[in-house]
């Protein structure tokens, strides 16, 4: 088998994984509807450590986009919210990674879900509330509270990540 056949079936497997990770966290109870752990970035940091970063970068965007033709999805603002948060995340994670000899995967995938979180606050301020004016104290606790469990999501992202990579990928 060359490597361009096994490295289209371990994409398409991560993608896959990453769907039915994301689809099994439907089932998980939260704090809110909207909210996810972020399991379906597992597929990411596999095919960072165990491939490369264009392989990541595959993970994520198909992933987002299957998942939004799959639920109906497709070009609404919560797909635009996923998308644009997913990739930023995704980001800073490959910088991140790009020092993994410093860094734990756990790390990484704490601050991948900080700014994840981050982006989508953003985002969603820009997309439905950037002609209104908020000056609510209890606006910053919702902010603060959604970016400290964006980065108890990470911690267990990352902690199941480094579980299943029992083998490093050879340099």
């Amino acid at each position: 088998m060359n490597y361009d056949t096994k490295r289209e079936k371990y994409l398409t497997l991560l993608i896959l994984f990453s769907l039915y990770l994301s689809l099994i966290e439907v089932l998980i109870p939260k704090p809110f509807p909207w909210m996810k752990i972020g399991l379906a970035n597992i597929g990411a940091i596999i095919s960072l450590e165990k491939f490369d970063e264009k392989m990541a970068i595959e993970v994520v965007v198909f992933r987002i986009i299957i998942q939004g033709i799959m639920l109906g999805t497709l070009f609404s603002p919560g797909f635009i919210i996923s998308l644009i948060s997913g990739i930023t995340s995704l980001f800073f994670m490959v910088i991140l990674y790009r020092r993994r000899e410093k860094l734990t995967l756990i790390s990484i995938s704490m601050v991948a879900a900080l700014i994840h979180n981050l982006t989508q606050l953003i985002v969603v301020y820009i997309l439905l509330f950037r002609n209104i004016e908020i000056k609510s104290r209890y606006v910053i606790f919702f902010v603060l509270g959604f970016l400290l469990l964006g980065c108890i999501s990470g911690l267990i992202t990352g902690v199941i990540g480094e579980k299943l990579l029992l083998r490093r990928r050879k340099k």
